[in-house]
């Protein structure tokens, strides 16, 4: 999703759209802040909109009809993205879209119920199902998101191959360390995707701090300001501690445990520690999956290892709260749905229990 202004326009002392939108805002704050960064993105976009409309963030709130929520899911699906979630110059994806409207209609809502707009709540709530109809996609089965052993399997292999670049015997010093620096910080991004199940916008804003050397892992700080401790394997452990000993962090600026765990290794990032984006690291996985010819097979995202961690650690322990716990759902639906992935376990099961030898339905 697109990164969203520090600010909306400023709003005079009467009741506006603008004004609305940030009191909307600020009461979203209080329970979430991600989920306010979120809206407030979505509802830059409605601004947008509304702009193109006629309609100003000065104007009353009493302009906000029911069809200026609806034409608005049409105008934004034709945006398109300028940010580190979505790629840049590409559509806005269906989930970035979705998010947006959730956050347009509950703007509504709350206008509704307090009778700022021209709607009574029954009338709301016509509109807020119609919206979700409008924006409903059903994903892709479990299944289908889940990438085979013999992909992960091929990536891994790929990204433990050093670059051939470091064997150039013309290649400069520098150079040199930048390009080793790249390959032992991709190796560990997805040794540590592969063991933890953590979300790539956790992995990018881990800090040294968020570090727990003692138990070989990390406090993460998930949705909904939730921290989990998560645990890396041996590998991946051992893959992290080389490039933070290779990156010197001792001999930069600043407290080394405010640095971020991933950094930046580019030219123009220079000597600073700078944080990868989202995008930094979705555009690895591409680039792996193309260099170990999977790239046609599967569609692997940084979360398809998330679903790959999530169905093994299900499926060794058996614990659906202890999955929940590690992966940080809130709700425990959210996890259940990688106890339905094991069409082969299923199928034998089913097996064993109806098509054995001797059936006793039969001998009845």
């Amino acid at each position: 999703m697109e990164e969203a202004p520090a600010c909306l326009p400023n709003t005079p002392s009467s009741t506006t759209i603008a004004r609305e939108i940030e009191r909307f805002l600020s009461q979203r704050a209080g329970r979430s802040l991600h989920t306010a960064r979120t809206y407030r993105t979505g509802l830059i976009h409605f601004l947008t909109y509304l702009a193109e409309r006629g309609i100003s963030p000065e104007d009353p709130p009493t302009r906000l009809t029911r069809a200026v929520a609806l034409d608005f899911i049409p105008w934004l699906a034709q945006r398109r993205s300028a940010s580190d979630s979505d790629a840049p110059g590409q559509p806005l994806s269906m989930r970035s879209r979705q998010l947006y409207v959730r956050a347009v209609s509950g703007l509504y809502r709350q206008l509704a119920l307090e009778g700022t707009i021209p709607l009574s709540y029954g009338d709301y709530a016509a509109l807020n199902a119609e919206m979700n109809k409008q924006t409903s996609f059903r994903p892709p089965p479990i299944e289908k998101r889940l990438p085979p052993d013999e992909v992960i399997e091929a990536i891994l292999e790929v990204v433990r191959q050093p670059p051939v670049e470091l064997e150039r015997a013309d290649l400069e010093e520098a150079q040199r360390h930048r390009l080793r620096l790249i390959w032992l910080r991709d190796q560990a991004i997805v040794l540590c995707l592969y063991s933890t199940g953590m979300r790539v916008s956790e992995l990018v804003h881990l800090r040294r701090g968020d570090l727990d050397y003692a138990d070989q892992g990390a406090w993460v700080h998930g949705k909904g300001g939730r921290t989990r401790f998560v645990r890396f394997s041996n590998q991946a452990w051992g893959a992290l501690m080389r490039y933070l000993q290779e990156r010197q962090d001792s001999l930069a600026s600043g407290v080394p445990t405010d640095k971020p765990v991933f950094c930046r290794h580019d030219r123009a990032a220079g000597k600073r520690r700078l944080p990868l984006s989202t995008y930094s690291v979705e555009r690895l996985i591409t680039r792996l999956a193309r260099e170990a010819g999977v790239l046609e097979r599967f569609n692997l995202t940084p979360h398809s290892f998330r679903h790959y961690f999530a169905t093994r650690f299900l499926g060794f322990t058996g614990d659906l709260a202890l999955t929940q716990d590690v992966l940080g759902h809130a709700d425990p639906g959210t996890t259940r749905v990688y106890a339905k992935t094991t069409k082969t376990q299923h199928i034998q099961a089913h097996r064993d229990l109806f098509d054995r030898a001797t059936d006793p339905g039969e001998s009845a």
